[in-house]
Protein backbone atom coordinates (compact mmCIF):
# COMPACT_ATOMS: atom_id res chain seq x y z
CA UNK A 1 0.00 0.00 0.00
CA UNK A 2 1.70 3.19 -1.21
CA UNK A 3 -0.76 5.77 0.00
CA UNK A 4 -4.16 6.34 1.58
CA UNK A 5 -7.38 7.60 0.01
CA UNK A 6 -11.02 8.15 0.89
CA UNK A 7 -12.02 4.54 0.23
CA UNK A 8 -9.27 3.17 2.46
CA UNK A 9 -10.18 5.67 5.18
CA UNK A 10 -13.81 4.57 5.07
CA UNK A 11 -12.96 0.85 5.05
CA UNK A 12 -10.54 1.29 7.95
CA UNK A 13 -13.00 3.18 10.12
CA UNK A 14 -15.91 0.87 9.30
CA UNK A 15 -13.81 -2.16 10.20
CA UNK A 16 -12.86 -0.59 13.54
CA UNK A 17 -16.55 0.06 14.31
CA UNK A 18 -17.55 -3.49 13.34
CA UNK A 19 -14.81 -4.99 15.51
CA UNK A 20 -15.88 -2.91 18.50
CA UNK A 21 -12.70 -0.83 18.67
CA UNK A 22 -14.66 2.39 18.23
CA UNK A 23 -18.10 3.30 19.54
CA UNK A 24 -19.61 5.60 16.90
CA UNK A 25 -21.93 7.11 19.47
CA UNK A 26 -19.03 8.22 21.67
CA UNK A 27 -16.61 9.11 18.90
CA UNK A 28 -14.80 12.44 19.01
CA UNK A 29 -11.63 11.58 17.11
CA UNK A 30 -9.63 8.43 16.46
CA UNK A 31 -6.28 7.77 14.81
CA UNK A 32 -5.50 4.72 12.68
CA UNK A 33 -2.04 3.56 11.64
CA UNK A 34 -2.00 0.94 8.86
CA UNK A 35 0.52 -1.88 9.20
CA UNK A 36 0.39 -2.70 5.48
CA UNK A 37 1.41 0.84 4.53
CA UNK A 38 4.30 0.76 7.02
CA UNK A 39 5.55 -2.57 5.67
CA UNK A 40 5.60 -1.15 2.13
CA UNK A 41 8.18 1.45 3.18
CA UNK A 42 10.20 -0.90 5.36
CA UNK A 43 10.41 -3.28 2.40
CA UNK A 44 11.66 -0.42 0.23
CA UNK A 45 14.44 0.40 2.70
CA UNK A 46 15.55 -3.19 3.04
CA UNK A 47 15.41 -3.80 -0.71
CA UNK A 48 17.41 -0.76 -1.80
CA UNK A 49 20.13 -0.45 0.86
CA UNK A 50 22.91 -3.00 1.45
CA UNK A 51 21.78 -5.93 3.59
CA UNK A 52 24.05 -5.00 6.51
CA UNK A 53 22.55 -1.50 6.80
CA UNK A 54 21.00 -0.60 10.16
CA UNK A 55 17.83 1.41 9.66
CA UNK A 56 17.37 3.25 12.97
CA UNK A 57 13.92 4.81 12.61
CA UNK A 58 13.58 8.14 14.43
CA UNK A 59 11.40 7.67 17.52
CA UNK A 60 10.59 11.39 17.68
CA UNK A 61 8.65 11.08 14.42
CA UNK A 62 6.23 8.48 15.79
CA UNK A 63 6.55 7.18 19.35
CA UNK A 64 3.52 4.88 19.53
CA UNK A 65 4.59 1.70 21.39
CA UNK A 66 2.85 -0.79 19.10
CA UNK A 67 4.44 0.83 16.03
CA UNK A 68 7.88 0.76 17.66
CA UNK A 69 7.47 -2.92 18.54
CA UNK A 70 6.61 -3.73 14.92
CA UNK A 71 9.67 -1.88 13.67
CA UNK A 72 11.89 -3.88 16.01
CA UNK A 73 10.22 -7.15 14.99
CA UNK A 74 10.95 -6.28 11.36
CA UNK A 75 14.67 -5.97 12.18
CA UNK A 76 14.80 -2.18 12.29
CA UNK A 77 16.73 -0.16 14.82
CA UNK A 78 15.48 2.92 16.65
CA UNK A 79 17.06 6.38 16.85
CA UNK A 80 16.62 8.11 20.20
CA UNK A 81 17.03 11.83 20.87
CA UNK A 82 16.54 11.60 24.65
CA UNK A 83 16.94 9.17 27.51
CA UNK A 84 13.14 8.84 27.56
CA UNK A 85 13.24 7.67 23.95
CA UNK A 86 15.92 5.13 24.85
CA UNK A 87 13.48 3.80 27.44
CA UNK A 88 10.78 3.58 24.75
CA UNK A 89 13.18 1.63 22.52
CA UNK A 90 14.03 -0.81 25.31
CA UNK A 91 10.33 -1.27 26.12
CA UNK A 92 9.75 -2.08 22.43
CA UNK A 93 12.29 -4.90 22.69
CA UNK A 94 15.06 -3.19 20.74
CA UNK A 95 18.53 -4.63 21.49
CA UNK A 96 21.07 -2.03 22.61
CA UNK A 97 23.18 -2.61 19.51
CA UNK A 98 20.26 -1.45 17.35
CA UNK A 99 19.66 1.78 19.30
CA UNK A 100 21.31 5.01 18.12
CA UNK A 101 21.49 7.84 20.68
CA UNK A 102 21.71 11.33 19.19
CA UNK A 103 20.74 13.82 21.91
CA UNK A 104 22.85 17.01 21.64
CA UNK A 105 22.74 17.53 25.43
CA UNK A 106 23.82 14.21 26.96
CA UNK A 107 24.58 14.42 30.66
CA UNK A 108 27.44 12.56 32.40
CA UNK A 109 24.80 10.50 34.21
CA UNK A 110 23.21 9.43 30.90
CA UNK A 111 26.59 8.51 29.42
CA UNK A 112 27.53 6.49 32.52
CA UNK A 113 24.15 4.72 32.46
CA UNK A 114 24.68 3.63 28.84
CA UNK A 115 28.26 2.57 29.63
CA UNK A 116 27.10 0.39 32.54
CA UNK A 117 23.74 -0.91 31.41
CA UNK A 118 23.57 -0.80 27.60
CA UNK A 119 26.87 -2.03 26.11
CA UNK A 120 26.94 -2.03 22.33
CA UNK A 121 24.66 0.98 21.87
CA UNK A 122 25.67 3.38 19.13
CA UNK A 123 26.11 6.85 20.60
CA UNK A 124 26.92 9.91 18.49
CA UNK A 125 28.80 12.61 20.38
CA UNK A 126 27.59 16.04 19.31
CA UNK A 127 30.84 17.92 19.96
CA UNK A 128 34.52 17.54 20.79
CA UNK A 129 33.68 18.78 24.30
CA UNK A 130 31.23 15.92 24.70
CA UNK A 131 33.89 13.37 23.76
CA UNK A 132 35.77 14.28 26.95
CA UNK A 133 32.86 12.89 29.01
CA UNK A 134 33.29 9.29 27.80
CA UNK A 135 35.47 6.76 29.63
CA UNK A 136 38.40 5.40 27.63
CA UNK A 137 36.86 1.93 27.87
CA UNK A 138 33.38 3.09 26.81
CA UNK A 139 31.26 -0.01 26.23
CA UNK A 140 29.20 1.45 23.40
CA UNK A 141 30.04 2.16 19.79
CA UNK A 142 31.07 5.79 19.78
CA UNK A 143 30.56 8.09 16.82
CA UNK A 144 31.14 11.80 16.28
CA UNK A 145 28.55 13.99 14.62
CA UNK A 146 29.92 16.17 11.84
CA UNK A 147 28.27 19.31 10.48
CA UNK A 148 29.05 19.19 6.74
CA UNK A 149 28.25 22.92 6.40
CA UNK A 150 26.52 22.42 3.08
CA UNK A 151 23.39 24.17 1.90
CA UNK A 152 20.36 22.06 1.15
CA UNK A 153 16.74 22.68 0.19
CA UNK A 154 15.54 21.90 3.72
CA UNK A 155 13.17 24.56 5.14
CA UNK A 156 15.14 26.97 7.32
CA UNK A 157 13.53 25.70 10.53
CA UNK A 158 14.83 22.17 9.73
CA UNK A 159 18.26 23.09 8.32
CA UNK A 160 20.92 21.83 10.74
CA UNK A 161 23.94 22.30 8.47
CA UNK A 162 24.33 26.07 8.77
CA UNK A 163 27.50 27.57 10.20
CA UNK A 164 25.57 28.45 13.37
CA UNK A 165 23.97 25.04 13.83
CA UNK A 166 23.96 23.55 17.33
CA UNK A 167 24.47 20.11 15.82
CA UNK A 168 27.84 18.51 15.20
CA UNK A 169 31.44 19.60 14.77
CA UNK A 170 31.87 21.78 11.66
CA UNK A 171 33.73 19.99 8.89
CA UNK A 172 35.82 23.13 8.44
CA UNK A 173 37.42 22.28 11.82
CA UNK A 174 39.07 19.22 10.32
CA UNK A 175 42.42 19.78 12.07
CA UNK A 176 40.69 20.24 15.42
CA UNK A 177 38.76 17.01 14.84
CA UNK A 178 41.92 15.02 14.09
CA UNK A 179 43.62 16.50 17.13
CA UNK A 180 40.59 16.30 19.43
CA UNK A 181 40.07 12.54 19.10
CA UNK A 182 43.68 11.55 19.82
CA UNK A 183 43.54 11.07 23.57
CA UNK A 184 39.92 10.05 24.07
CA UNK A 185 38.01 6.80 23.57
CA UNK A 186 38.29 5.27 20.12
CA UNK A 187 35.74 6.29 17.50
CA UNK A 188 34.00 3.51 15.60
CA UNK A 189 31.90 5.75 13.35
CA UNK A 190 30.93 9.17 12.04
CA UNK A 191 27.49 10.73 11.81
CA UNK A 192 25.82 13.48 9.82
CA UNK A 193 22.30 14.77 9.44
CA UNK A 194 21.65 17.84 7.29
CA UNK A 195 17.98 18.58 7.84
CA UNK A 196 14.46 17.44 7.05
CA UNK A 197 12.15 17.59 4.04
CA UNK A 198 15.05 17.63 1.59
CA UNK A 199 14.03 16.88 -2.00
CA UNK A 200 17.37 17.48 -3.72
CA UNK A 201 19.71 14.55 -3.04
CA UNK A 202 22.85 16.23 -4.42
CA UNK A 203 23.95 18.22 -1.32
CA UNK A 204 23.41 15.18 0.88
CA UNK A 205 25.48 12.97 -1.39
CA UNK A 206 28.27 15.58 -1.42
CA UNK A 207 28.15 15.64 2.38
CA UNK A 208 28.48 11.86 2.53
CA UNK A 209 31.48 12.08 0.18
CA UNK A 210 33.12 14.48 2.63
CA UNK A 211 32.27 12.14 5.53
CA UNK A 212 33.93 9.22 3.73
CA UNK A 213 37.06 11.30 3.16
CA UNK A 214 37.20 12.33 6.82
CA UNK A 215 36.67 8.71 7.89
CA UNK A 216 39.69 7.74 5.80
CA UNK A 217 41.82 10.40 7.45
CA UNK A 218 40.73 9.27 10.91
CA UNK A 219 41.46 5.63 10.08
CA UNK A 220 44.92 6.61 8.89
CA UNK A 221 45.38 8.32 12.27
CA UNK A 222 44.51 5.12 14.14
CA UNK A 223 40.75 5.44 14.70
CA UNK A 224 38.85 2.19 13.96
CA UNK A 225 36.06 3.76 11.90
CA UNK A 226 33.76 0.99 10.63
CA UNK A 227 30.35 2.64 10.15
CA UNK A 228 28.82 5.82 8.76
CA UNK A 229 25.51 7.15 10.03
CA UNK A 230 24.09 9.17 7.13
CA UNK A 231 21.03 10.43 9.01
CA UNK A 232 17.62 10.92 7.41
CA UNK A 233 15.49 13.82 6.29
CA UNK A 234 15.23 12.96 2.61
CA UNK A 235 11.98 13.01 0.67
CA UNK A 236 11.61 9.88 -1.46
CA UNK A 237 8.94 9.98 -4.14
CA UNK A 238 7.61 7.51 -6.66
CA UNK A 239 9.04 9.17 -9.79
CA UNK A 240 12.66 9.75 -10.89
CA UNK A 241 14.89 11.37 -9.80
CA UNK A 242 13.32 11.29 -6.31
CA UNK A 243 12.96 7.54 -5.84
CA UNK A 244 14.78 5.73 -3.07
CA UNK A 245 16.51 3.57 -5.68
CA UNK A 246 17.83 6.69 -7.43
CA UNK A 247 19.38 7.86 -4.17
CA UNK A 248 20.92 4.55 -3.13
CA UNK A 249 22.34 3.95 -6.61
CA UNK A 250 24.21 7.26 -6.38
CA UNK A 251 25.12 6.72 -2.73
CA UNK A 252 26.80 3.39 -3.35
CA UNK A 253 28.87 4.88 -6.21
CA UNK A 254 30.66 7.23 -3.79
CA UNK A 255 34.37 6.30 -3.87
CA UNK A 256 35.52 4.57 -0.69
CA UNK A 257 32.09 3.99 0.86
CA UNK A 258 31.90 0.24 0.29
CA UNK A 259 33.84 -0.96 3.39
CA UNK A 260 31.63 0.94 5.83
CA UNK A 261 28.42 -0.30 7.38
CA UNK A 262 25.68 2.26 6.80
CA UNK A 263 23.19 3.52 9.37
CA UNK A 264 20.10 5.53 8.42
CA UNK A 265 17.69 7.55 10.57
CA UNK A 266 14.58 7.94 8.43
CA UNK A 267 11.43 9.01 10.22
CA UNK A 268 9.01 10.93 8.05
CA UNK A 269 9.68 8.70 5.03
CA UNK A 270 8.81 5.63 7.11
CA UNK A 271 5.73 6.98 8.88
CA UNK A 272 4.14 9.90 7.01
CA UNK A 273 1.81 8.13 4.55
CA UNK A 274 0.65 5.35 6.84
CA UNK A 275 -1.86 6.99 9.15
CA UNK A 276 -5.13 8.90 9.22
CA UNK A 277 -7.26 10.62 11.82
CA UNK A 278 -11.07 10.58 11.76
CA UNK A 279 -12.94 13.34 13.58
CA UNK A 280 -16.61 14.01 14.13
CA UNK A 281 -17.84 17.38 12.94
CA UNK A 282 -19.23 18.83 16.16
CA UNK A 283 -20.69 22.06 14.80
CA UNK A 284 -21.11 23.85 11.51
CA UNK A 285 -21.76 27.57 11.86
CA UNK A 286 -22.21 30.22 9.18
CA UNK A 287 -19.29 32.48 8.41
CA UNK A 288 -19.54 36.17 7.53
CA UNK A 289 -20.85 37.15 4.07
CA UNK A 290 -18.62 35.96 1.22
CA UNK A 291 -16.55 33.83 3.61
CA UNK A 292 -16.52 30.08 4.34
CA UNK A 293 -18.69 28.50 7.01
CA UNK A 294 -16.89 27.17 10.09
CA UNK A 295 -16.62 23.42 10.66
CA UNK A 296 -15.43 22.44 14.16
CA UNK A 297 -13.35 19.27 14.61
CA UNK A 298 -11.98 17.46 17.66
CA UNK A 299 -8.34 17.76 16.52
CA UNK A 300 -6.40 20.86 15.63
CA UNK A 301 -3.25 22.55 16.90
CA UNK A 302 -2.94 19.85 19.58
CA UNK A 303 -2.30 17.11 17.00
CA UNK A 304 -0.99 19.20 14.09
CA UNK A 305 1.53 21.32 15.96
CA UNK A 306 3.87 21.89 13.02
CA UNK A 307 1.10 22.84 10.62
CA UNK A 308 -0.62 25.36 12.89
CA UNK A 309 2.33 26.93 14.67
CA UNK A 310 4.67 27.34 11.70
CA UNK A 311 4.48 28.77 8.22
CA UNK A 312 5.50 25.45 6.66
CA UNK A 313 3.36 24.46 3.66
CA UNK A 314 2.10 21.26 5.30
CA UNK A 315 -0.94 19.71 3.66
CA UNK A 316 -2.94 16.79 5.02
CA UNK A 317 -5.43 15.57 2.40
CA UNK A 318 -8.90 16.01 3.87
CA UNK A 319 -11.93 13.94 2.86
CA UNK A 320 -15.51 13.64 4.10
CA UNK A 321 -16.48 10.04 4.80
CA UNK A 322 -19.69 8.62 3.30
CA UNK A 323 -22.85 9.21 5.29
CA UNK A 324 -25.59 6.84 6.35
CA UNK A 325 -28.08 8.29 3.88
CA UNK A 326 -25.51 8.02 1.06
CA UNK A 327 -27.00 11.11 -0.56
CA UNK A 328 -24.74 13.32 -2.61
CA UNK A 329 -24.33 16.84 -1.27
CA UNK A 330 -23.04 19.92 -3.07
CA UNK A 331 -19.47 21.00 -2.46
CA UNK A 332 -18.91 24.01 -0.20
CA UNK A 333 -15.99 25.95 1.24
CA UNK A 334 -15.19 25.63 4.93
CA UNK A 335 -12.85 27.12 7.47
CA UNK A 336 -11.71 23.99 9.30
CA UNK A 337 -11.05 24.76 12.96
CA UNK A 338 -9.90 22.75 15.96
CA UNK A 339 -11.09 22.46 19.58
CA UNK A 340 -8.49 24.53 21.42
CA UNK A 341 -9.29 27.74 23.28
CA UNK A 342 -6.88 29.62 21.01
CA UNK A 343 -7.73 31.84 18.02
CA UNK A 344 -4.97 30.40 15.86
CA UNK A 345 -6.31 26.84 16.05
CA UNK A 346 -7.18 26.67 12.36
CA UNK A 347 -6.29 23.70 10.15
CA UNK A 348 -7.45 25.22 6.87
CA UNK A 349 -8.59 28.79 6.25
CA UNK A 350 -10.53 27.53 3.27
CA UNK A 351 -11.05 24.03 1.99
CA UNK A 352 -13.74 22.56 -0.25
CA UNK A 353 -15.68 19.53 0.97
CA UNK A 354 -19.12 18.06 0.34
CA UNK A 355 -21.62 19.95 2.47
CA UNK A 356 -20.98 19.15 6.14
CA UNK A 357 -23.51 18.74 8.91
CA UNK A 358 -23.25 18.10 12.62
CA UNK A 359 -22.21 14.49 13.25
CA UNK A 360 -20.52 13.96 9.88
CA UNK A 361 -17.06 12.40 9.81
CA UNK A 362 -13.97 13.99 8.30
CA UNK A 363 -10.68 12.15 7.74
CA UNK A 364 -7.27 13.77 7.43
CA UNK A 365 -4.75 11.53 5.67
CA UNK A 366 -0.97 11.08 5.83
CA UNK A 367 -0.82 11.93 9.52
CA UNK A 368 1.74 9.33 10.66
CA UNK A 369 4.73 11.63 11.18
CA UNK A 370 5.22 14.34 13.80
CA UNK A 371 1.64 14.32 15.06
CA UNK A 372 0.93 12.04 18.05
CA UNK A 373 4.61 12.25 19.06
CA UNK A 374 4.26 16.06 19.23
CA UNK A 375 0.88 16.14 20.99
CA UNK A 376 0.39 19.53 22.65
CA UNK A 377 -0.76 19.82 26.25
CA UNK A 378 -2.56 23.10 25.55
CA UNK A 379 -6.02 22.91 27.22
CA UNK A 380 -4.95 19.57 28.78
CA UNK A 381 -6.93 17.56 26.26
CA UNK A 382 -6.57 13.77 26.03
CA UNK A 383 -4.97 12.47 22.80
CA UNK A 384 -7.31 10.52 20.52
CA UNK A 385 -7.14 6.72 20.77
CA UNK A 386 -4.55 5.23 18.44
CA UNK A 387 -5.01 1.86 16.69
CA UNK A 388 -2.26 0.02 14.80
CA UNK A 389 -4.21 -2.22 12.44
Amino acid sequence: MKTLNRAIAQQTHQRAVEEGLVDPGELKAVMYYLREALNYRLDALQKNFPAKTLHAVAIKTNNQPEVLRHLVQRGMGLEAASLEEIELAIAAGCPAERIVFDSPVKTPAEINYIHRELPGMQVNANSLAELQRYPLDFSGQLGLRINPERRSDAPAIFDVSTTQSKFGVPLSRRDAILEGVKNGPKLSGLHLHMGSDMHDFTPHLKAVEALVELAGALKAAGQPISWLDIGGGLFFGEEPPYRIEDFTRALLRIPGIAPYRLITEYGKYVHHHNSLVVSRVEYVTPGPPDAPDLAYLHVGADLFVRKVYSDLPIHYPCVALPRQDKKERPEKSYRLVGPLCFAGDVLYEEIKLPELREGDLVALLHTGANTMSMWSGHCSRTPPPHFFI
